[in-house]
């Protein structure tokens, strides 16, 4: 009977255990994915503010930055699928601690973000083009190019910002990114307003000035993102820009 006492006490102890780390876990995985959809929420809200603001040029405007919008993130979608790639690379080596691999791996996916960038620039360079090819009316076209113009220097930080991105998820501390999108949302807003009325002295840009702001934030977050992947802890302990110019 004690014997059976016994293994009812030890049963129910592993099964609370197991409970408790099943909670646990349940736990660091919702906090984990409340810091990775946080920033895509930031990315709508910098849009919606852009369109906001694009609504008191003209109704045209609006309808032109939606065709350019769409033009440019076909464009970049591209880049971001293969990216992808840089997620499961270091996620793999982090969990083996392989260092060298989670190096290797942000260092080309920065590589291959610069190296995707310079035949998807060209297609938002292209824009007017694409879009009447694709028969939308050449004033609508037209517009869309002013936009398109501004937006398309920013596809190479955009695309280097992704990379640093996937390795903070990858490593379970993408907070850095969520600090960033957030920091971003009124930056964003405000120089989109100074570029597209032209305020404190600036040119009126209109729709290039929106865009223009787009690859300005652009080049931001990505130095703020590669700030914290070397300066600071845990961060800078993997070395991700050692042996920068060594191709693999």
């Amino acid at each position: 009977m004690n014997k059976i006492i016994e293994t009812n006490s030890i049963s129910t102890s592993r099964h609370g255990l197991t409970r408790g780390a099943a909670r646990h876990e349940l736990t660091q995985t919702a906090k984990l994915a409340l810091t990775m959809v946080l920033p895509q929420l930031g990315q709508i809200a910098m849009m919606t503010t852009d369109l906001a603001l694009i609504g008191h040029i003209s109704a045209d405007a609006v309808a032109a930055a939606a065709l350019a919008s769409r033009v440019y993130f076909v464009s970049v979608s591209f880049g971001m699928g293969l990216l992808a790639a840089v997620t499961s690379l270091v996620a793999e080596a982090f969990e083996a601690h392989n260092l060298a691999v989670v190096r290797r791996s942000v260092r080309m996916g920065l590589w291959t973000g610069l190296l995707l960038s310079l035949p998807i620039m060209a297609l938002p360079l292209r824009g007017e083009q694409i879009l009447l090819a694709l028969g939308q009316v050449p004033d609508a076209a037209r517009l869309a190019q002013q936009y398109l113009f501004g937006l398309s220097w920013g596809v190479a930080p955009a695309l280097w910002f992704l990379v640093i991105r996937n390795f903070m998820g990858a490593v379970h501390r993408p907070e850095p990114i969520l600090w960033i999108m957030l920091a971003v949302i009124p930056l964003n807003a405000l120089m989109a307003y100074l570029l597209i009325y032209g305020k404190l002295g600036l040119p009126r840009l209109e729709l290039f000035g929106a865009g223009l702001s787009t690859t300005l934030v652009n080049f931001t977050t990505f130095l703020a993102g590669l700030w914290f992947a070397i300066v600071r802890r845990p961060f800078r302990d993997y070395h991700v820009l050692a042996h920068l110019w060594h191709l693999d």
